[in-house]
């Protein structure tokens, strides 16, 4: 199968398209004057609502639109915290947190609902994982009610939910061929405009102005005249962006061994390379040695199939010279972050492990509650470091993180939810076609770069919408692969 990235046909530009353009300028225009007396945040977010309004009534697919909007605002750090409540601890979020992403996935839960109702459609819901979600959901919700501080246990519950939503509408409502190639080609344009950021932000040594849309300051490490420049493009953290490129990375570079039109592999070799670049930057540790070693596999995968297993293990072991030359050549500030300057951060994460565990043991079943890690974690901190006040953050650990907040139920079912979404993918990564077992790999390799990524760094996880959405593609592109033969064939024709 080549990879057309969308088999559904574009509609020329009609007479009927340019009036609605015409009528909805006066409307949008006066929006803009009335909501630009407000803050930036909520003049923001009224018109953008606004616009993806009257781009509703617009003669195009609007769940295609809409689709593109949800998969391109996820690394937006555009939000609103209602209720917002000050705390001197570190919190995954000190309201309800209403993120930019939040609008384009409303209004396709509302175009998948009318469509069901319309056109008299079953609305089918993917079951895949739903049941240990449940179970972790459940969890979060019992351990907010015997949290120290539930409302900053509801905020986060509420991220949840949301979380939930989109995996839900992922798995659920990405049906079509088509509509999984429009969701690529997005999610690769997402990785390009957030690698061409962190490379221009560590070339520009700022933000470049997009504090708004979620940059933060440089995170700066200082030691006599030597400067490390972290960048986290609009993510703000760049462990966060690591993050981000976890993700993405393997799926992109796995894309590149489908057969596809040259003008578009070189297209995607630019924007694979400027992710690479960008996860460079970010002198993520953890997230530069994940992706490595994800790419390697993906690398030594595929080779093997085309040059048999000797050649490409040589392949792999001459590919593998080229990061030995960055960290062990010439001085750089990947070598420098790696070797010379730690500043005790990697060895922070020890006894910050010790407290997670100190509390698992107190507090076995439900944990401390959702967002209230860090508040109750100082009881439980008995290093000399003292590290919970010095570093005021989570411990460095996703699972001992989720065992910390929601127990060891909430993270038995966390880890089984995982374990379902890996299942569903065997299928596409034993397709007999090319493209198919590509997407299948890269989103596996993906997923579990991510997930050794933070075994070492901390993750808001009920926050990061990439990963939620990814989950739920995974689901998609595992059923796709499930389909006989003759029916899938014909999705593909």
């Amino acid at each position: 199968m080549a990879m057309p990235w969308t088999e559904k046909p574009v509609a020329a530009v009609c007479p009927d398209s340019l009036l609605w353009s015409l009528l909805a300028g006066v409307p949008i225009g006066l929006l803009f004057l009335i909501v630009a007396q407000l803050e930036s945040k909520w003049f923001f977010f009224l018109f953008l609502g606004g616009l993806t309004l009257a781009a509703s009534l617009a003669p195009v697919d609007r769940k295609a639109y809409y689709l593109t909007l949800l998969v391109l605002s996820l690394p937006i750090g555009v939000d609103l915290n209602l209720h917002f409540q000050p705390s001197t601890f570190r919190r995954s979020t000190q309201g309800f947190s209403i993120q930019l992403s939040q609008i384009p996935l409303a209004t396709l839960y509302v175009i998948w609902g009318f469509r069901c109702i319309t056109q008299r459609l079953p609305f089918r819901v993917s079951t895949t994982g739903l049941f240990p979600l449940l179970v972790v959901f459940t969890s979060g919700t019992i351990s907010v009610l015997l949290a120290k501080d539930p409302l900053f246990g509801a905020f986060d519950l509420f991220s949840l939910s949301v979380a939930i939503l989109l995996f839900i509408y992922a798995a659920s409502a990405v049906r079509e061929l088509w509509e999984v190639h429009l969701v690529l080609f997005t999610l690769m344009t997402s990785m390009a405009i957030q690698g061409i950021i962190a490379i221009g932000q560590h070339l520009s040594g700022s933000t470049l102005g997009l504090e708004f849309f979620g940059a933060s300051e440089r995170f700066n490490t200082t030691p006599g005249l030597a400067a490390l420049t972290r960048v986290g493009g609009t993510l703000g953290h760049p462990n966060t962006l690591a993050l981000f490129f976890d993700l993405l990375l393997p799926l992109g570079f796995s894309l590149l061994f489908c057969p596809m039109r040259k003008r578009l592999k070189l297209l995607l070799i630019l924007v694979v390379g400027c992710g690479m670049i960008g996860l460079a930057v970010t002198l993520s540790r953890g997230g530069i040695l994940s992706v490595g070693l994800a790419l390697t596999i993906i690398l030594f995968a595929r080779w093997r199939e085309r040059t048999g297993l000797l050649r490409a293990s040589l392949a792999v072991v001459a590919a593998g010279m080229l990061p030995l030359l960055v960290l062990f050549g010439p001085s750089n500030s990947i070598q420098e972050r790696f070797f010379e300057h730690d500043y005790g951060s990697a060895y922070g994460r020890i006894p910050h492990m010790q407290v997670a565990f100190n509390i698992i043991r107190h507090k076995p079943f439900f944990g401390v509650g959702l967002n209230n890690y860090t508040e109750v974690g100082r009881q439980y901190d008995h290093t000399p470091e003292q590290i919970v006040p010095l570093w005021n953050s989570p411990v460095h650990n996703l699972f001992l993180f989720v065992a910390g907040e929601i127990g060891l139920i909430g993270l038995g079912a966390f880890l089984l939810f995982l374990l379902a979404i890996v299942r569903t993918l065997l299928p596409a990564i034993r397709s007999p076609d090319p493209a198919v077992a590509s997407i299948g790999l890269g989103l596996l390799l993906g997923l579990l770069a991510f997930l050794s990524h933070s075994q070492v760094d901390y993750c808001n996880w009920s926050l990061f919408g990439t990963l939620w959405f990814l989950l739920g593609l995974a689901v998609s592109v595992g059923r796709l692969a499930s389909l006989p033969s003759v029916t899938y064939t014909k999705r593909l024709s």
